[in-house]
């Protein structure tokens, strides 16, 4: 019997920044992205491969969460996206750390592939989330292929 979240519950990918991840089997995947050096534009596309083919940047994000572990003592808050954008700015010093979801039901048709890629010297990691087929982790199918 598996217990581990890891294959069950989600399945994770590092690093991630501008690095397409595939939703064939996941309802969704939530991008960690973490801001260096100043505020850091997130940037998020679809494609309807690994290779980026047909990429499209449509206006779908209208909220992302924000935290600061200088500020917010490590506390999520909501940021609104309006209009709602592809694009967006975490700002220095109060949001160090952004949490970016995106549902599979949010991909364009016949994009099911999705990255979010960060300017600057910011990294990404990507989480994909409510599996549609539990493994253990060691069978886990790439992601990014």
């Amino acid at each position: 019997m598996m217990s581990e979240g890891l294959g069950r519950l989600y399945n994770a990918v590092y690093p991630a920044d501008d690095v397409y991840v595939s939703l064939k089997d996941a309802a969704g995947v939530t991008f960690f992205g973490h801001e260096v050096d100043g505020a850091t534009a997130f940037i998020v596309t679809f494609a309807a491969d690994a290779a980026g083919t047909g990429a499209v940047t449509p206006d779908s994000i209208d909220h992302y969460y924000g935290a600061s572990a200088d500020t917010s003592g490590g506390v999520w808050h909501r940021t609104a996206v309006s209009p709602a954008s592809e694009t967006f700015t975490a700002a220095d010093g109060t949001e160090d750390f952004v949490a970016i979801e995106v549902l599979a039901a949010m991909c364009p048709d016949g994009k099911p592939y999705v990255k979010v890629a960060a300017d600057g010297s910011g990294t990404v990691m990507a989480v994909l989330h409510d599996l549609a087929v539990q493994r253990a982790p060691q069978n886990l199918r790439s992601v990014t292929a």
